[in-house]
């Protein structure tokens, strides 16, 4: 694993940093751009990203030389956005989804030319380890007492690091060993991506951010989901659930050399197979598509929490 620092943001230039933003500034302001985990400029039937037209380029070193901003947090930042984009009018993205919308040109506003943004990320790792360990986080009943004590170990390993420490890689070894003992296939379901998301993430802090943003947004979408069973009934929590037990049966199935799944994993999750059915999707839409908006504040100040994290890191870098 590799970190990336040592860039000057826009190449220490004020100027580059007008003509970048310039590129972007009125194509979000017109939802023509979605963001994206990847970076997508010109690419075959595919919207072009933020990042993408930033950058235009489709290649993470491309992209980091002309911008001088690592590829990592440009898309977190775009996974950050992805849950709250709607791809509609720019007079229909109004209400709570615009202050979070907003984020789109914030950050690369808040970024001061010539800064070294290469901790942004692990900083930010840092904290989302901190708010899934607090005992209120909403998935906090669903981590292990195993994957809880990893998510410690992991935590007190980086603050030494961020005190100016060594740590000695037997330590580390110790951490991953013991995450990997704790077995996220046995978690319970909701706790899933989160035991996933410390299995990634025992490393030092500063090796992490390649690996971090997609086990994050993954993470991400898991919280999100479950913030919209307080609007369900008791059978629709059920059916989530099943569906997780699902989605966690076929990420861990078995894979040939070209990476197919070997056999059915969902023939023993007959629930699992209802609840995922085109069927079962169709019927309950327009319900599912309810309980989403009835959720959307919550999620939306959980986004938003994390998008201020991410600006209050640039601003100080």
């Amino acid at each position: 694993m590799s970190g990336a620092d040592g860039m000057q943001a826009f190449g220490g230039d004020p100027a580059v940093k007008a003509r970048l933003l310039e590129r972007v500034r009125a194509p979000w302001a017109a939802r023509t751009l979605v963001p994206d985990a990847s970076l997508n400029w010109k690419r075959d039937g595919t919207p072009d990203s933020l990042s993408g037209t930033l950058g235009e380029t489709q290649d993470r070193t491309v992209f980091t030389e002309r911008t001088g901003i690592p590829v990592d947090l440009a898309l977190l930042c775009e996974t950050l956005l992805a849950p709250a984009f709607k791809t509609v009018a720019p007079e229909d993205s109004v209400g709570g989804a615009a202050p979070v919308l907003a984020f789109g040109i914030e950050w690369l506003e808040a970024i001061q030319p010539g800064a070294d943004l290469g901790m942004v990320v692990p900083r930010f790792a840092r904290h989302c380890l901190e708010v899934l360990l607090q005992p209120d986080f909403a998935l906090a009943p669903y981590i292990s007492a195993e994957f809880r004590a990893v998510g410690c170990q992991i935590a007190a390993l980086w603050d030494r690091e961020l005190a100016g420490e060594t740590i000695a890689p037997a330590e580390w070894r110790r951490v991953r060993k013991a995450a990997l003992a704790a077995n996220a296939s046995e978690t319970p379901v909701w706790g899933y991506r989160v035991a996933t998301l410390l299995e990634v993430v025992a490393w030092p802090l500063r090796s992490i951010a390649g690996e971090f943003v997609t086990v994050f947004a993954a993470f991400l979408f898991n919280w999100l989901m479950f913030l919209e069973t307080a609007h369900m009934t008791e059978q629709e929590c059920r059916d989530r659930e099943h569906m997780l037990i699902g989605w966690r049966a076929l990420a861990i199935a078995p894979r040939d050399e070209a990476g197919n799944i070997d056999g059915d994993p969902l023939e023993l999750l007959p629930e699992a197979q209802r609840v995922m059915s085109m069927e079962h999707i169709t019927s309950t839409m327009e319900r599912m598509m309810a309980v989403r908006e009835a959720a959307r504040p919550a999620k939306e100040r959980v986004i938003r929490g994390l998008m201020d994290t991410v600006l209050r890191s640039i601003q100080a870098a």
